[in-house]
């Protein structure tokens, strides 16, 4: 019996992640392209209604990352469609995978609604679309099997929080390029603007190994979790120059506030005790 159990439980999660999958290459960059037009369109009516210069580089920001995301979860809804067999034929390390490649349209659609709230909030739906079809096979393949409540809602609110927090990271370091790039004078640097340029790659390196801890933690690795907590203390120092350097970036600060709470849920004894289920 429960071996039958197992097989329709393969089964469901595998045509989850397939069906995840083939809409990560077919409605997400629809979705992509839409969000981006919108944006650029309202960030020409806002530019020019607000004569604010350090909105002037944003669109070049947009133009130049949405579609690098949109590549990612193009790129990761194909390899989706193999690892859904590979979940179905009982293949350990695929589960974990699929997570890992499912946090890409989460976190896409978090790092996408910044710009949209404030460009275009008529196109908010293109964003929530993104997330969610990342987000909600993420959450299912990620407790599903999981014992206990205690289990499942520290699991949750980890794994939610790494996605936030890589996102909302990604945005920051992409603020702080947009507020160097609107710097008056193209050749002399302040010491602000330096701090700028010293956060940006130390914040994106912490995002990619938050997002790296994300697979390895769901498949209960010590690893991941060494992981996940090295990338918050190298997001938390990136962003804690970003928001010395300027101190009037409300984000930055924000930023801050998030990755310590991610951090101190992480090391909860007994969180971390759940989330690794004693593998630690």
């Amino acid at each position: 019996m429960s071996e039958q159990k197992a097989v329709k439980d393969r089964r469901i999660l595998a045509v989850l992640t397939a069906v995840a999958g083939v809409l990560m290459f077919s409605v997400v960059p629809v979705a992509v392209a839409r969000a981006m037009d919108a944006v650029l369109k309202g960030s020409a009516l806002k530019i020019q209604a607000t004569g604010n210069q350090l909105l002037t580089t944003g669109p070049k920001i947009v133009i130049t990352f949405w579609p690098f995301w949109g590549g990612l979860c193009i790129t990761a809804g194909v390899i989706l469609l193999y690892v859904a067999w590979a979940i179905y034929k009982g293949q350990i390390w695929a589960k974990p995978v699929a997570i890992g490649l499912l946090a890409l349209p989460a976190i896409t659609g978090a790092y996408f609604s910044g710009p949209i709230m404030f460009f275009n909030k008529s196109a908010m739906q293109y964003f929530l679309i993104i997330a969610l079809i990342g987000l909600i096979p993420y959450f299912v393949l990620l407790l599903w099997g999981s014992t206990g409540k205690g289990e499942k809602w520290s699991k949750f609110f980890v794994f939610l929080l790494l996605g936030v927090v890589a996102a909302f990271s990604f945005s920051n370091g992409g603020s702080a390029l947009r507020i160097f790039m609107a710097r008056p004078e193209p050749y002399v640097l302040t010491s602000g603007q330096y701090g700028l340029l010293l956060g940006i790659p130390v914040v994106w390196i912490g995002v990619l190994m938050v997002m790296v801890s994300i697979p390895l933690l769901a498949a209960f690795s010590p690893r991941g979790y060494r992981m996940a907590v090295m990338g918050l203390f190298v997001n938390l120092v990136g962003t804690a120059v970003l928001y010395l350097s300027n101190f009037d970036t409300f984000e930055f600060l924000l930023g801050i506030i998030l990755i310590g709470i991610s951090l101190a849920l992480l090391l909860i004894p007994s969180i971390k005790g759940k989330i690794l289920r004693g593998n630690a």
